[in-house]
């Protein structure tokens, strides 16, 4: 009787003796296996982002030259200061590619942006960083090349829209010729153009020194940066 109450005892005692071990070594372990997969899990998730950030990266990369590019470009036609020395360098290349003369040219002060009443606009865009210039020029030719020097202005490099014109004969040419459609090679037509060129304003940019407007001179100084 007393052996086998031993046996029981040893019984129990063993029991207790493998719960134990579990409950302060196996179960721990288990655990920590479990919390190191759900780490891995996170990791491998977090190299598979990295590695498609990685893959876009290497995309953009191979599309460096072509997004130079299409940089240059908008900042030609969106310059981040009025540049109107380089715009007065265009009107003389159209000026010259058209075969009329420039007679006249004059930028008014520049005007911040606002938007039109309902008009849905990029929220970059604000009054703050974009500035419109108004600009009133004059040229001579024949009526051809004063509507070529229009068009190709309206496509330049430098954003401008144009918002009155008027083409006419000039009064010495309408006192001595009769005003003809069918005569389109006469000399004598004057082309007034008001219109509007734009800045996107770079708060990183320093602003330059003043251009004098109304000067019919490509090379002038820098302007300042509108709104600066």
């Amino acid at each position: 009787m007393n052996n086998k109450l031993w046996l029981v005892i040893a019984g129990i005692a063993g029991v207790a003796v493998l719960a134990l071990g579990w409950f302060l070594g196996v179960a721990p372990k288990f655990d920590e296996m479990s919390a190191a997969n759900e780490q891995r899990a996170s990791v491998d998730a977090q190299n598979v982002l990295h590695q498609k950030k990685l893959d876009a990266l290497k995309k953009e990369f191979t599309q460096l030259d072509l997004l130079k590019e299409q940089l240059a470009a908008a900042q030609a036609s969106l310059p981040p200061g009025d540049d109107l020395s380089t715009f007065l360098g265009e009107l003389h290349d159209l000026e010259a590619s058209s075969g009329v003369v420039l007679t006249s040219f004059s930028a008014g002060d520049g005007q911040s942006y606002v938007a039109a009443p309902g008009e849905t606009t990029d929220p970059l865009v604000t009054a703050d960083n974009f500035v419109a210039i108004p600009i009133d020029l004059t040229v001579d030719g024949t009526r051809p090349q004063v509507i070529e020097f229009i068009n190709d202005l309206q496509y330049g490099e430098r954003l401008f829209l144009v918002i009155k014109l008027t083409v006419a004969k000039s009064a010495d040419a309408a006192a001595t010729e009769p005003d003809s459609e069918e005569a389109p090679t006469a000399k004598g037509y004057v082309g007034n153009i008001s219109g509007f060129v734009y800045v996107l304003v770079d708060p990183a940019a320093p602003p330059p020194t003043p251009t004098p407007v109304g000067s019919l001179d490509s090379t002038p100084s820098p302007s300042p940066t509108p709104g600066q």
